[in-house]
Formats: C-alpha cells, sequence, structure tokens
C-alpha cells in the first residue's frame, strides 16, 4: 500500500466546546496520510493516475474552517469522511488533527486526535439462534450490531425457522441475515461479533451445537481473505440453505438455493 502524506496543513478555524473559541476562532494544524493501492501515477507520470493534492487540500480547508462543533474527535471524522468520498483510489485515511491553542492550563505544545478510517465496506452477516428466545437473542444481536460505531445502512431480511445442520437431535434454529455498511475492518468485525456472542452467553461446547447465537461474516465487500482466523466469502454460505434464503433478501448472489434442510418462514421483514 502506498501513502501520500499532506502534513501540517494550517487553518483558521472555529472547533471548540467554549463561546470564544468559536467566536474568535484560532489555528488548527492538519496532517493527512493517504493510502493508496499502488498508485499508477508511479509508472506514468501523469496527473490524473494519483490523487489530486490540491483537490484534498481545498476539501480539508472548507471543512476545517466551516465547522463550529465542539470535539477536534469529529472534525477528524468529517476530514475522513470528506477525504474518503473525493478519491476512491483512497483506500484508507489517517487524519490527525492539532490545536496549538488549546484553551488549556499548562505547558504544552498542542492538543491533538489522530483517527484511522477505511473506505465503507457492505457486508453480509448470517445470524442464528436455537435456544432461549430466539428472537429475541436475535434482535438483541442486531441491536449490538448497530451500536458499533461506523456502521450505517443497515437492511434486514426476514426471519426464517430451520432445520439444524450437523448435529441434528437439537431444536430448530431462526435464522437471518443483516447487511450494513462499515468502516470497521474485517478482522476487527470479527472481534467484536465475538463480544457480541459471549455477550449474548454463546457456548462453543459442541461443533453445530445448541447456540443462543451464532454470527458469521459471510461477505465483506469484494474482499477474499483466507486465514486461519477468518474466510471471506464464508467457506460454505453457498451449501446452506438456511444462508441462502434470507440472503437473496438482499443481495441476488445467482445461486439456487441447496435444499439440504427445511427452512420455513417465520416472520416477514421489509
Amino acid at each position: 500500500m502506498d501513502k501520500i502524506t499532506l502534513s501540517k496543513m494550517e487553518f483558521e478555524g472555529h472547533t471548540g466546546c467554549l463561546d470564544f473559541e468559536k467566536a474568535d476562532g484560532q489555528k488548527f494544524i492538519v496532517t493527512l496520510v493517504l493510502y493508496v493501492e499502488r498508485i499508477k501515477g508511479c509508472y506514468t507520470d501523469d496527473l490524473k493516475d494519483t490523487v489530486d493534492y490540491a483537490h484534498i487540500y481545498e476539501i480539508t480547508k472548507d471543512i476545517v474552517t466551516e465547522d463550529s462543533g465542539n470535539l477536534i474527535e469529529c472534525l477528524a471524522q468529517k476530514i475522513s469522511d470528506g477525504v474518503l468520498k473525493a478519491d476512491k483510489r483512497i483506500a484508507k485515511v489517517s487524519v490527525t488533527v492539532s490545536k496549538p491553542e488549546a484553551p488549556v492550563k499548562g505547558i504544552f505544545e498542542a492538543m491533538e486526535v489522530t483517527i484511522e478510517r477505511r473506505r465503507k465496506e457492505f457486508v453480509i452477516l448470517s445470524l442464528g439462534s436455537n435456544m432461549g428466545d430466539r428472537e429475541a437473542n436475535i434482535h438483541a444481536a442486531e441491536e449490538a450490531l448497530r451500536n458499533i460505531p461506523g456502521t450505517e445502512g443497515f437492511e434486514y431480511a426476514s426471519i426464517y425457522e430451520t432445520e439444524p445442520v450437523g448435529l441434528e437431535d437439537q431444536p430448530y434454529f431462526l435464522n437471518t441475515c443483516v447487511g450494513f455498511y462499515t468502516d470497521v475492518g474485517p478482522f476487527e468485525l470479527l472481534e467484536k461479533i465475538h463480544v457480541i456472542e459471549n455477550e449474548l452467553l454463546r457456548k462453543r461446547e459442541v461443533r453445530w451445537g445448541p447456540r443462543t447465537i451464532d454470527i458469521d461474516i459471510i461477505f465483506y465487500g469484494d474482499e477474499v481473505i483466507m486465514t486461519d482466523q477468518l474466510t471471506i466469502p464464508h467457506p460454505r454460505w453457498y451449501l446452506r440453505s438456511f444462508v441462502t434464503v434470507p440472503l437473496r433478501e438482499l443481495r441476488d448472489v445467482g445461486q439456487d438455493h441447496p435444499d439440504d434442510k427445511e427452512v420455513s418462514l417465520y416472520r416477514k421483514r421489509g
């Protein structure tokens, strides 16, 4: 991944919690690191084959000078959103906003915040439950997913009652698929999913056995990942009707439903 850095750009802005900060303004210093997948301009020496630094500078300037919010954290988020929207070749951006004249008593060079944001991808997850109040478990998991910072634009498939796969001597499942946009990376998203599962008291004692909640990442944009920790797309999604039936309510995957197990509509959504 190549990097382009716009270092220590200075602007006058009005971001701050205190009235005089908004009224009088003060200096802000912004540094951007743009991550681009192999800059084509390295080979062509053509301006159109790289990021237009002047355009990114003007976008950043407009955001800083026009902002009247309270926190530099929020200002950094607005800058990252503007930069990622400006050029689709930028896969990720690091934004540092520095406030050298912050109204804080003491000796310091500046107060600053740094955030990293990647381009949002559309993610599809499969959710299933066959212990306790199955539908309540699914709704609780969906609410927890909505509360992950950096997720938006949720889409929900209907809920289906499905015959268990693997270990057949267990209660029927409720299954659904959920889609949303996120700038949380796939491995970080997996970690957050494990936290949600643990909070809903999932136990991993028997493979394909009963569980309060099971959440699998089916697709993460167009990414292909093959590691011991995570495989995307999910390696068996197309073999499981409890995935393909709700999945096709969110995306046309051009796939016939396998007839491996019984799947029936439990509750219509959308």
